[in-house]
């Protein structure tokens, strides 16, 4: 709450959690996509009115690239939380591989993806916001594969990068084949497939 220079309180308090109300939206966008998701949608979902709503986050494009940064950072942690110290370095990448992929199965399939399919190619905001997390994936990535090297788990005359850049297309293939042309099985097979020709 702001105070005055006296002390006194102007205003009122937000009365409602921002974090839920982002993680409401969030599912609302994953679920239909930017087009299709109106804002009788986001309203209904987040409890919100369009007054309370855009006041705090915009308009519904400034809303959508809060919700994809917040699906962006809980994707990454939630990824990157299979990786253990106790593992080989090729064996967090393989535990990697299958996080994503069974991610990529779910029902709503991955929100980057999508996002990258319907509003990357027109929305250079979108873009940019992906390409941005599509680096940070590439490096976290092209590390665990210089571990690898190192423990002598793949072979030390590949170059890591070009490894990462080629898992990064294959994930990106495999989110889209999930959603119905081949099984999930058949996707973590090729990926895995993919790992060994590096060894």
């Amino acid at each position: 709450m702001v105070k005055t220079p006296t002390g006194n309180p102007v205003g009122r308090p937000r009365e409602f959690d921002e974090a839920a109300v982002l993680e409401a939206a969030m599912e609302a966008f994953w679920r239909k996509g930017y087009e299709a998701t109106s804002l009788a949608d986001l309203t209904e979902c987040t409890r919100l009115n369009k007054a309370s709503l855009y006041r705090v986050f915009g308009d519904k494009h400034q809303l959508f690239m809060a919700a994809l940064k917040n699906y962006a950072d809980i994707e990454f942690r939630e990824t990157t939380a299979v990786v253990s110290d106790a593992a080989s370095p090729l064996t967090n990448i393989r535990a990697v591989v299958k996080k994503i992929c069974d991610d990529a199965g779910s029902d709503k399939g991955c929100m980057m993806i999508n996002s990258m399919v319907e509003l990357a190619p027109h929305d250079s905001e979108v873009k940019a916001l992906l390409q941005k997390f599509g680096e940070q994936r590439l490096q976290a990535i092209q590390a665990m594969i210089v571990q690898a090297q190192a423990a002598d788990e793949i072979r030390a005359e590949l170059d890591p990068q070009k490894l990462a850049v080629s898992l990064m297309i294959a994930f990106a293939g495999s989110a889209a084949m999930v959603k119905g042309f081949m099984p999930d099985t058949q996707i973590v097979d090729n990926l895995e497939n993919l790992i060994d020709s590096w060894t």
